[in-house]
């Protein structure tokens, strides 16, 4: 292999990622810089070859590069090399969520995935690698290979703001810079961050990404037979069976039927819906989506949603209840047979009807606790006092009640409840701080417009962040 020079690498898993990042590459290589892609979906690579952009195939790499199994000693010593704490994390994500049962497949998988990135990196001179934050295998060795190879790593993701993104600089951890909650703050930045929490208040509508849209609906029959879904699943069908395109995303038969067990559990559920009662003192609970990399890849103690609201019904003061509501993005997606019997057992759980805007169930609530969710951002943009037991942005900011250890949860549900909320003033602060954090970006989102504006995000990013070797031209 001849060796190749790249300033940036950008991975991708899915279709939107391709059509999106390849405008940022052109716009990047028009500048001067080389720019590269390491493809997990390999329809993406006739697109990337009519644009000339080099990639590396890593499904066809899979195939010319032989795997070896390595035996148990061998795999603790790559384990190390590569600095990973449990080589189950890289595939607890694509198991639970995508049926995936065969444990040594899976893990046969991500060491070869490992290797063959390793090669990569080793082989060639890489400046720089970007992906979109994920739980995947495929993201996780991405990660993992180029930290072992000292070569900076970024992730994007949504932020808690709408249509803005963050960057996470060689971290699974999302958390505001240093340098910018110690940076004075901008006239022009909190006129825009007055603007947008007013804009919040009067409307009560929570963030979604539009990348996300299609998945915010309640489940039911009109979220399975819709044109967008026979779009995608005769795009899955073609990719797999006709032209052969290896993906992650390919249990197709899996997500189907999952579809369905999620519509038949609310159907189910519909008898165990409760609406708010305004006589209620309750703390709430919001779920998150169920295998989400907020749980998996950053905050895995709370993995198991419906046992920390058996053990929250058993810890909470007497006279509240505990609101719980499925995030929209996932109605049907817990088991109703857990769920049912922590109903049953705890007349203290209420499960809050999907079609309940979380804004007012955050406005009535005597407390709001969040492993690191959206609506824990949501909670402090109301002014409300907000537990946090997960690794989330808005902790230890001074504006939360945070939980390191679970063996203070109940001490510190007292505490919070006992206490005042935050102020205005210091909830503008931290606000302050995230929105400069974040960039203005709509992810995937293929319109002139958002194409310009985030690659103005993109660049600037890139420009101005302290990388290693990385110097956008």
């Amino acid at each position: 292999m001849n060796t190749k020079n790249f300033d940036i690498l950008f991975s991708i898993i899915t279709l939107p990622e391709v059509d999106f990042l390849a405008y940022m590459a052109e716009r990047l290589i028009e500048k001067g810089n080389k720019i590269g892609f390491i493809l997990f979906h390999e329809a993406g690579a006739e697109k990337l070859e009519r644009m000339g952009i080099p990639f590396f195939n890593i499904h066809a790499l899979r195939e010319g590069v032989p795997y070896a199994p390595l035996s148990d000693s061998k795999l603790e010593d790559f384990r190390i090399e590569f600095g990973i704490e449990n080589l189950r994390h890289l595939f607890i994500h694509e198991k639970l969520g995508y049926n995936r049962r065969d444990e040594r497949k899976l893990l046969n998988k991500a060491v070869h995935y490992l290797q063959i990135l390793d090669k990569i990196f080793t082989e060639n001179n890489v400046k720089c690698v970007v992906q979109e934050l994920g739980g995947f295998s495929s993201n996780q060795c991405v990660y993992y290979a180029a930290r072992k190879n000292s070569i900076d790593h970024v992730f994007y993701e949504p932020a808690a703001f709408s249509k803005r993104i963050v960057f996470n600089l060689n971290s699974y951890y999302s958390d505001i810079p240093t340098k910018i909650m110690n940076a004075m703050p901008d006239n022009e930045v909190l006129k825009e961050v007055e603007s947008y929490l007013k804009k919040y208040l009067d409307s009560k509508n929570m963030v979604v990404p539009f990348k996300d849209k299609h998945s915010f609906a309640d489940m039911k029959l009109k979220k399975i037979f819709n044109i967008e879904n026979v779009r995608r699943l005769k795009r899955k069908l073609l990719h797999k069976y006709i032209h052969k395109k290896k993906e992650e995303y390919d249990e197709i038969g899996w997500v189907v039927k999952y579809s369905f067990i999620k519509l038949m559990r609310r159907i189910l559920f519909g008898s165990y819906y409760r609406k708010p009662d305004c006589n209620d003192k309750y703390i709430y609970f919001p779920f998150h989506v169920p295998h989400d990399v907020q749980l998996t890849s950053r905050s895995r103690l709370f993995y198991f949603q419906e046992g920390f609201v058996e053990y929250l019904s058993r810890i909470i003061p007497y006279g509240y209840k505990l609101y719980i509501k499925e995030h929209p993005a996932s109605v049907g997606g817990h088991s109703f047979a857990v769920l049912k019997g922590i109903l049953k057992q705890h007349d203290n759980v209420i499960l809050i009807h999907p079609g309940i805007n979380s804004y007012d169930l955050i406005k009535n609530a005597s407390l709001i606790i969040s492993v690191n969710s959206k609506v824990g951002f949501e909670a402090i943009m109301q002014g409300k006092k907000v537990v946090v037991v997960g690794d989330a942005f808005y902790k230890n900011k001074g504006i939360t009640y945070d939980v390191n250890n679970l063996g203070e949860l109940e001490t510190v549900i007292n505490l919070a409840l006992k206490s005042e909320p935050p102020t205005s003033e210091e909830i503008m602060s931290f606000l302050i701080k995230a929105y400069q954090w974040s960039y203005p970006c709509e992810l995937f989102l293929m319109e002139d417009k958002n194409l310009k504006q985030s690659f103005k995000s993109f660049y600037s990013y890139l420009k101005t962040e302290n990388f290693r070797q990385l110097k956008i031209k």
